[in-house]
């Protein structure tokens, strides 16, 4: 018989996975949060959907701030939505260096659409990763397509070189650049160039937009591959119906040359190598509270140890206890 908090656990569980399956959007914000608490939870949650996974597209939009990508995004939803595709929006926000919640997090930015049926918005902090990108954004975007949507869609935060790490989360890039073409090559030029699919200049409706798509066209004439730029206006819908089969035929053409799988295969190293080094870090700082270490250091530091030899000094020490207390878990199973 299971203990009583077993039982309970795995009830809590099978319906969070029923509410999932279903489409109920609270249970899918609760399965979203799991996993953005870090919750073991969200693990089990993630292990029981995998087998109900249909591959569905995620297309990442990145480029600097004030590009227009919140309200290009709303654009492309219309036409989705029109075509009977459902969405889900995953807009990763600035996060507070003291709690580490999203600084825009009740901000919501797709004003009209977000509580239409098929449509769903989540606004994520980015918890002081590298980048841009909220740390399991990856596993979120599965909850999403066993909870049924035909596509995600991620917002990065627009700042600048950080927005390269969505390569580690959309099967295709759009990078958004807004017309006015002094500080917006500035950003593009510390490494957007490198990442996308396909490059979007946005609010064409406005002076300098076909100038803006030249330079660009310019500055990517050295990839390996042709990579299209076209101009967009939300405002006005020019190009939005077009950049929506744009998006799709580069999804086909990867699909048909296996690049898509190729690139599948290369966020899922990505992830297995985010996941292998938070857990060995989570090793080594609880080898460095728990057994003494850290109050051995703030000793020698308080006595005038320098900190980077201290440093270099305990982390074989640290190391051997952390190997014992993993040996010791091994054991254990």
């Amino acid at each position: 018989m299971e203990p009583p908090e077993l039982s309970g656990i795995e009830q809590q569980l099978s319906e969070l996975i029923a509410g999932v399956l279903s489409g109920n959007r609270i249970h899918i914000a609760k399965a979203i949060t799991l996993i953005e608490s870090g919750d073991f939870l969200g693990d089990l949650l993630l292990s029981r959907l995998r087998g109900n996974l249909r591959g569905i597209p995620v297309i990442g939009f990145a480029g600097p701030p004030g590009a227009g990508k919140s309200t290009l995004i709303g654009a492309l939803i219309g036409v989705l939505r029109e075509r009977g595709r459902s969405v889900a929006v995953l807009a990763v926000d600035p996060s507070s260096p003291i709690s580490g919640g999203a600084v825009l997090g009740d901000r919501v930015r797709l004003v009209g659409r977000v509580n239409q049926s098929g449509i769903y918005f989540r606004s994520l902090a980015s918890r002081g990763a590298t980048g841009a990108i909220a740390r399991n954004i990856r596993a979120m975007c599965r909850v999403l397509d066993a909870a049924g949507f035909d596509v995600v869609m991620v917002e990065t935060v627009g700042a600048g070189q950080s927005d390269v790490e969505i390569m580690g989360v959309a099967d295709v890039v759009v990078v958004v650049v807004p017309p006015d073409y002094g500080d917006s090559i500035q950003a593009i030029k510390a490494g957007l160039l490198e990442i996308g699919d396909l490059y979007v200049v946005s609010k064409s409706d406005l002076p300098n937009s076909r100038l803006m798509a030249s330079v660009l066209e310019s500055m990517l004439s050295g990839r390996n591959r042709r990579v299209r730029v076209m101009t967009v206006s939300a405002a006005t819908g020019e190009n939005v119906r077009e950049l929506v089969d744009l998006i799709w035929s580069e999804l086909e053409a990867m699909r048909a040359s296996g690049e898509l799988d190729a690139r599948r295969t290369k966020i899922h190293e990505w992830e297995m190598r985010e996941a292998l080094m938070d857990r060995i870090k989570s090793i080594i700082e609880s080898a460095l509270t728990e057994d003494g270490h850290l109050e051995q250091a703030r000793r020698m530091l308080a006595s005038g140890a320098d900190p980077r030899e201290l440093g270099r000094r305990l982390a074989g020490e640290v190391l051997r206890t952390a190997l014992r207390r993993l040996e010791g878990q091994d054991g254990a199973r």
